[in-house]
């Protein structure tokens, strides 16, 4: 199964966490274990470069800390300090001349150069952890390239990518890490596994390369015997490693595969869980169902309310035409001689 991802350091277990966190960052800074560790440059790692670039740095703090110093120490406090240093300067040549001036900057200036030259300068802790553990990590460039494939039958680069991606799926996995797995033993036992298969690929990629240096060109049957003879060794031991890694592919395949379960299982409970919000889903519809109809009804009772209303308007203005109707002739009659 190849990789699109490019190997990280592969670190030995038994590291503090903290050193092997620092190591496994990346590999910048670090050295090969198969190749000689170089010298440290002196004065600590420091360099000229360094240096001269220390010297500039200085010089503008001791002119201009306002415009530097937050960069170096922080934001606030670089803005805080480099404030209040600026005003004294400007409080100095203020208070006692351009001469005096002149002088405080060029103390400040050569202070501070040897405050970033000692503090600032030099081997890191990351870069002194990658010197002092030298040989307990591993690099790309330990485990050769595809030139080595005539005598292993693998490149072991890329069958090291397989098994670090084998680990790395098992323990980002969401069983693994919602305790599924047997944690205990995938934090500890994994990266020891993958630790003890770069170890036998990094020997197999040095004796590789020691078999293709010895034989270089030369030809001939004894040559070609030896050859065959230590080809099929290096085969040999490199079929045994491949049967590790293919059992680290299969645990992560499981994995994989525990782990489609898993949210399966997850999708399945949640959708239960909400099996009784839509029972009462649908009792409240029903409800909502029988509330329609009692609306209908009591609307319906308003409206013949309404009518019943106007029937009793017609009937009592009814009522007042008929005692009108039914009044005495001679009254209404009355009613008009007068008029």
């Amino acid at each position: 199964m190849a990789q699109d991802i490019a190997l990280r350091p592969v670190v030995d277990p038994a590291l503090e966490d903290a050193e092997r966190a620092l190591l496994e960052k990346s590999a910048d800074g670090l050295f090969p274990a198969t190749l000689p560790l170089p010298e440290e440059p002196g004065l600590g790692g420091r360099t000229k470069a360094d240096i001269w670039t220390a010297l500039g740095v200085s010089a503008v703090c001791a002119l201009l800390p306002v415009t530097i110093l937050w960069a170096l120490i922080g934001v606030w406090p670089g803005l805080a300090v480099g404030l209040a240093a600026q005003a004294g300067l400007i409080w100095v040549g203020v208070r006692f001349g351009f001469e005096a001036f002149v002088l405080t900057v060029v103390g400040v200036h050569l202070l501070a150069w040897l405050l970033i030259v000692l503090l600032g300068c030099g081997t890191d802790e990351r870069q002194r952890v990658a010197r002092l553990r030298h040989g307990r990590y591993y690099l790309a460039e330990d485990f050769g390239d595809d030139s080595l494939r005539e005598l292993l039958g693998h490149s072991p680069l890329r069958r090291m990518e397989r098994a670090q991606a084998a680990v790395t799926a098992v323990l980002q996995s969401r069983v693994d890490r919602d305790g599924l797995l047997d944690d205990i033993a995938n934090d500890v036992t994994l990266p020891a596994q993958q630790y003890e298969i770069a170890q036998r690929l990094a020997e197999l990629t040095r004796l590789a390369r020691r078999v293709r240096t010895a034989a270089g060109d030369a030809s001939g049957s004894r040559v070609e015997e030896v050859l065959r003879t230590q080809r099929q060794a290096l085969r040999l031991s490199s079929s045994a490693l491949e049967e590790r890694v293919e059992a680290l592919e299969r645990y992560a395949e499981n994995t994989r595969a525990a782990d489609a379960a898993y949210r399966e299982w997850e999708a399945v409970r949640e959708l239960e869980q909400l099996g009784e919000d839509m029972y009462e889903l649908v009792v409240n519809t029903v409800r909502d169902e029988l509330a329609v109809a009692e609306i209908e009804g009591l609307a319906d009772r308003s409206r013949f309310q309404d009518l019943h209303r106007m029937l009793d308007e017609a009937r009592e203005a009814g009522l007042l035409a008929t005692r009108f109707a039914d009044a005495p002739a001679d009254r209404r009659s009355g009613d008009s001689g007068r008029a």
